[in-house]
């Protein structure tokens, strides 16, 4: 009887919260948002490597990129030069030297190539960072004007050619964005 009357409570409680919630419903169904028409996808493609690679600014990164590598490359093997030089020339004053004034000046040599090699990292990383600054600068901007070349066309969508397979081609706007990143950063320093 004790169980009875717990489970007849419980569904009177049930029913009653059924026909209390009951007009609420509709109403809550009705002050949600209003069916919204679908939007219509307006797509835009961007075939950003080329862009980049054929505006002024990538350009003159190009230029100034092979310039740095052909110095760097250029001052790396006249040092190294030198180094074989000297190396040589401590090889040959093995045999005329006292084995610990050898053994102190082979030191001495390996601490020079050391600092040497040291040095040609950082300049190598120094190389790279103001090389990916620079380029950081171009697709920053390059995606300023995607941006607003997408407001004034009223794109709702756009996408690199690299993931895209098939596309109309009205949908590219590629030379829409070289022309106005060219206008926008026409050069970059490294």
């Amino acid at each position: 009887m004790f169980k009875f009357r717990l489970m007849t409570k419980a569904a009177m409680a049930l029913g009653l919260a059924m026909v209390v919630m009951a007009p609420i419903q509709p109403t809550l169904a009705q002050e949600a948002a209003p069916a919204a028409a679908p939007i219509p996808v307006a797509i835009g493609i961007v075939n950003v490597q080329t862009v980049v690679a054929k505006s002024t600014a990538g350009q003159s990164l190009k230029k100034q990129a092979d310039a740095r590598r052909k110095q760097n490359q250029t001052e790396i093997l006249a040092e190294e030069k030198k180094l074989r030089t000297e190396n040589d020339q401590l090889n040959a004053q093995r045999a005329t030297l006292a084995p610990a004034e050898f053994a102190q000046k082979q030191q001495a040599f390996q601490q020079k190539l050391n600092a040497w090699r040291q040095g040609a990292e950082q300049k190598q990383k120094a190389f790279e960072g103001a090389y990916n600054k620079a380029q950081k600068q171009i697709f920053e901007t390059l995606q300023k004007v995607i941006g607003e070349i997408a407001v004034q066309k009223r794109l709702t969508l756009v996408l690199n050619k690299s993931v895209v397979i098939v596309s109309a081609q009205a949908w590219d706007i590629s030379d829409s964005a070289l022309t106005q990143l060219n206008k926008v950063l026409p050069a970059v320093k490294m």
